[in-house]
């Protein structure tokens, strides 16, 4: 029996309770109706009547608890009533009943735990307003005034206020502000002034008593009960007020202050995670009651703002939070969110309430889809404070990332598959799933490196640093006066540079690949939907894209900005394409035409190659006699404007190196094997390399191949079509060994539509809309995301595993800009490689010796006499300055790809060492300069 003398019988000694305490109310003659707005019983200017309950449950704090009594006595403005709901504690009653005059204390009427007391003190109380102080806080001596004040807006129907902890042994320095709801008090995100607000902390909050009352009070199937560290029982009714007066406001009012005592044995890690998953576990009760879209509204906004925020402060050095905090906000998120998940699957209801087993791995999924994409990122964010650039070894970054980098990017895969079998996946969230992969491959380098990532991007630079010194480019600068016949892409830079007031684009290189990769999203999106009409299908082609681009032909570069544009033509041309037993086409407007002419024009004056591959696209998608309408002109239009560029502006170019191209296209066996199987030399590391990038892209056409065969939609699209059109590039020349890896990259777009149209089905497939049978559909569902993941291993070896090459240290670049500065013109700069920075800076004005670029016999000669050698290679021709650089990236290339034989870079610091003819002019911890003087001869001193 309890205290009403109603048996406890769950929900149904619920019901009876409430019945019983409504008729004591009506007898007591207590209005239980919240007044409609803007009535005189609400006037600004009348001040409620206020009853404050705490609730008590063990004898443990009880100094605690008589702090929280005294400092309600002791108010400037003086509550009507106290009450002290003792809950299930006979002793502590007795105790609080005889040390504490003028306060009413009660025994708890409902169910054991907070929300029964809470609920009995409620129905208790006589004030208009009911405030709830936590046995372990103490009020500020002007708290109830505080609160009071709010009530004078008759919209206002619940006020709560600020809790600051009081820490017993002082904030742990790993604990997070933005975690100390996990003490039950205010956090950083909150609002800093008075503003409306979704629920109120426990410890400090009120409302008007007939609103609660009218809502029910507080479930009692939610909320702490002892020790046990659930919550969220606020949360729910304020949403049920919230709900039942949309004109209504609950308020937050930082001024209305409590203090709130935290013990030692809540500053531990282990209590910090058992909180966050108990409060995971408490937001699933909770959206079973109010849906997930009001009952996660502050939640997303806490996950969007504040703790990235809270990582980025952790991160920045001297910032507020000291990095102690970042693994400990991830390790929060991480086990709310896994609490959350737990919660969705778990049901507190009656048997026959309970989902079917399907409908509950709906919901595990759907959590999964939602809460693995946040998760991800922070983990991302958290790996890069443990990352030692200094360790990299064979492997490149694969060596060095730590363990939550690698986890962070299985749990985005994993993810993925989970939002591309959920139905209710939104556009945007896909889209940020394929934004999160694209920050994990290509923000990793730059937010790691202090220097600009890749030679060749160096090289890019100072192109068009020579632009914007000299206003032109040379034609005769050896190698780089292709640069000088192609120059759309550094004009463009210059135009740039000099409007926004920079002085290179050494500014921005940096951020290059990341944002060409995210600016591949929408053009993909576009061709995609030409496809199919599955948003998953289309979201799900463009993940499988950037996790099977590996070529990194994304660095500042012209060729990078060509593949741009050209996806960008073929999306334009594939989405004016009439559909087979669809409605005809609108004609293109004269907008599109322009558009479409204008990238054009950029591809031709940018880049040699990308107009014959989109020449070849193009014709290939002309055959189907439907296409033709809308296909032709654009054809034309390429083939007109590349064979005008290339007999005018390229023509000296094209003459000059007539030769190389007619040979190439007679040795199509050759053409087809370079930068395939030139592996000798290669250390291991750099083989497994090599194979991940040839296997996965083997995959990837096996795939999309496959799909062809068994998926007749795919079949009858312009996909096969834009899969094979790079395809007779890959023997018609070898492109310097780089031919075949383009052909991948152009098929890429069609290919990773069909591998995706191959994967997806499994997972997109009804319960009655697959051929095969359950436990089948069942398997080949399973296998995806095992698929996605064996993809990310693959991309990651082949995208991050020569990094040790690519990565500058700041003393290289040191080193490489004082040799840019101090080098006259017309010195010789010679080097093992031109993996270094500023190798081509004001390249016009020097020349250039690199040692893997001689001759065989000259190479061998080095290795074995490299003083003398030296002193050939460089002692042709008239005096001048001649500069030998030898840095860590030099070693690093040489030594993973057998350019030089082995060790002789080693051998050359060896032999030039304390040589008067070799001084050391300047050096660096990674890099050493020296000037090579005549060599001493008998005849010359």
């Amino acid at each position: 029996m309890n205290a009403l003398g109603f048996r406890d019988n769950g929900t149904g000694m619920r019901q009876a309770v409430r019945s019983a305490l409504v008729s004591w109310r009506r007898a007591t003659a207590v209005t239980e109706e919240a007044p409609a707005f803007g009535e005189d019983a609400a006037s600004e200017h009348t001040v409620p009547s206020l009853a404050v309950v705490i609730c008590a449950y063990t004898l443990d704090r009880w100094e605690q608890l008589l702090d929280a009594v005294r400092s309600v006595q002791r108010q400037h403005h003086p509550a009507d009533e106290i009450l002290l709901v003792v809950d299930h504690c006979p002793e502590l009653a007795r105790r609080a009943a005889e040390a504490l005059p003028g306060v009413r204390v009660l025994p708890n009427a409902e169910a054991q735990g907070l929300s029964g007391g809470r609920n009995t003190g409620v129905c208790a109380a006589h004030g208009d307003v009911v405030a709830f102080l936590d046995d372990d806080a103490a009020a500020d001596p002007d708290w109830t005034a505080r609160l009071l004040a709010a009530y004078r807006d008759p919209r206002v129907l619940g006020v709560g206020g600020l809790v600051r902890p009081l820490w017993e042994t002082g904030r742990p320095g790993w604990f997070p502000p933005e975690f100390d709801w996990v003490v039950g008090c205010s956090y950083r995100g909150l609002p800093q002034h008075a503003a409306p607000i979704r629920n109120f902390i426990g410890a400090n909050m009120s409302f008007r008593r007939a609103a609660v009352l009218a809502a029910g009070g507080f479930r009692t199937d939610l909320g702490r009960i002892g020790t046990r560290p659930l919550g969220c029982e606020e949360t729910e009714l304020c949403l049920r007020i919230s709900a039942a007066h949309p004109g209504a406001t609950l308020r937050y009012e930082p001024s209305a202050a409590v203090r709130h005592h935290v013990p030692a044995a809540r500053t531990t890690r282990r209590y910090f995670r058992a909180r966050c998953y108990a409060e995971g576990l408490s937001k699933a009760a909770v959206t079973r009651h109010s849906g997930s879209g009001p009952a996660l509204a502050s939640e997303r906004t806490y996950l969007r703002h504040t703790v990235p925020a809270a990582v980025a402060e952790g991160l920045r050095p001297g910032g507020e939070s000291p990095p102690s905090t970042v693994p400990a906000l991830a390790t929060g998120v991480a086990a709310t969110a896994l609490g959350y998940a737990i919660g969705r699957l778990r049901r507190t209801e009656a048997p026959a309430a309970r989902p079917a087993p399907r409908t509950r791995a709906r919901a595990a999924v759907h959590a999964l889809a939602v809460l693995a994409l946040p998760v991800a990122l922070v983990l991302w964010l958290v790996s890069l404070r443990e990352v030692d650039l200094g360790a990299m070894g064979d492997l490149g970054l694969v060596h060095v990332l730590p363990v939550t980098y690698w986890t962070g990017l299985v749990l985005l895969g994993v993810g993925v598959c989970a939002a591309l079998s959920d139905r209710r996946t939104r556009g945007f969230h896909f889209a940020g799933y394929v934004l999160a992969l694209i920050t994990f491959l290509h923000a990793t380098p730059l937010a790691l490196y202090p220097e600009l990532r890749y030679s060749w991007a160096w090289k890019h630079v100072a192109v068009t640093d020579v632009l914007l010194s000299s206003g032109t480019l040379p034609t005769k600068a050896g190698l780089l006066a292709v640069y000088a016949r192609w120059p759309g892409f550094f004009w463009l830079n210059d135009l740039f540079v000099q409007h926004t007031g920079m002085h290179s684009p050494s500014v921005y290189a940096s951020w290059f690949p990341l944002l060409i990769n995210v600016a591949l999203v929408a053009p993909l999106v576009v061709l995609y939907r030409s496809f199919t009409r599955s948003r998953r299908l289309v979201w799900g082609a463009v993940f499988l894209f950037f996790a099977c681009s590996w070529v990194g032909q994304d660095y500042f570069s012209p060729q990078a900005f060509a593949f741009l544009l050209y996806v960008c033509v073929i999306a334009a041309v594939v989405r004016r394409l009439p559909r087979k037993g669809g409605p005809k086409p609108a004609r293109p407007s004269l907008g599109w035409a322009v558009l479409v002419l204008l990238a054009i024009v950029v591809i031709v004056v940018s880049h040699p190659l990308t107009p014959m591959l989109m020449t070849g696209s193009l014709l290939l998608l002309a055959l189907p006699r439907r296409n033709r309408a809308v296909v032709v002109p654009v054809l034309l239009a390429a083939l007109t404007l590349t064979l005008a560029w290339d007999l005018t502006a390229a023509r000296p170019y094209l003459e000059q190196n007539l030769h190389s191209i007619l040979t190439g296209l007679t040795q199509p066996e050759s053409n087809a094997g370079s930068g395939v199987l030139g592996l000798a030399g290669a250390t291991t590391g750099q083989i497994a390399v090599a194979w991940a990038d040839r296997i996965l892209s083997a995959v990837v056409f096996l795939f999309a191949a496959l799909a062809v065969v068994l998926r007749p939609t795919v079949r009858h699209s312009a996909v096969p079509l834009l899969a094979i059109a790079p395809l007779p590039w890959a023997v018609a020349n070898s492109y310097g060994g780089e031919m075949i890896f383009r052909v991948y990259l152009f098929a890429l777009p069609a290919t990773a539509f069909g591998a995706a149209a191959l994967l997806l089905p499994p997972l997109l497939a009804t319960a009655h809309g697959s051929g095969l049978r359950r436990p089948l559909r069942r398997l080949r569902a399973a296998a995806v995301p095992v698929v996605i993941v064996t993809l990310f291993a693959a991309l990651s070896l082949a995208y991050f595993g020569k990094e040790n090459v690519n990565y500058f240290t700041p003393s290289e670049t040191v080193a490489a800009k004082w040799l840019a500065r101090h080098a006259p013109e017309g010195s010789l700069i010679v080097g093992a490689t031109d993996y270094f920075p500023y190798a081509y800076a004001d390249y016009p004005y020097h020349d250039r010796l690199w040692l893997s670029e001689a001759a065989p016999d000259d190479q061998r000669q080095v290795s074995r006499d490299p003083v003398s050698e030296l002193h050939v290679l460089t002692g042709a021709g008239p005096p001048r300055p001649v500069f030998l650089i030898l840095n860590r990236a030099q070693e690093a290339q040489v030594t993973a790809t057998g350019a030089l034989p082995p060790g002789t870079i080693a051998h050359i610091k060896r032999a030039v060492a304390h040589r008067s003819d070799f001084p050391v002019v300047h050096r660096t911890a990674d890099a050493v300069i020296y000037r090579i003087l005549p060599e001493r001869t008998p005849g010359n001193p």
